[in-house]
């Protein structure tokens, strides 16, 4: 199956984040390689206080492969230090993760 990025920007509380997830756990369902990259509110995600349903959700998706990556900086301008899984990078690594050979690149808002 295809590797793809998707490039996350919404809290994961929002309704436009939830919709984001939906789509992940559906392209997971398929069978494709995924690399989460979270922006802006998205590094939520990387944080200790999800919601329940959500934490579940991510954990899901973790087990079945997904890598989870969040820009530090996001991070830092949250007062939120990342909870493993996730994987800080700078935005030289976030650069280079979209220039990294993916079959595919999503954006979701």
């Amino acid at each position: 199956m295809a590797s793809i990025l998707v490039v996350l920007s919404s809290s994961p509380a929002s309704s436009a984040g939830q919709r984001a997830l939906s789509i992940v756990e559906s392209l997971v369902d398929q069978g494709h390689v995924l690399t989460l990259c979270c922006l802006q509110d998205a590094v939520l995600l990387a944080g200790d206080h999800l919601p329940r349903e959500t934490a579940t959700r991510l954990e899901r998706l973790l087990e079945r492969g997904a890598r989870l990556l969040v820009l530090d900086e996001d991070l830092a301008a949250r007062g939120l230090r990342p909870c493993e899984p996730a994987v800080p990078l700078g935005h030289a690594g976030v650069s280079a993760l979209l220039a990294v050979d993916h079959d595919r690149v999503i954006g979701a808002l």
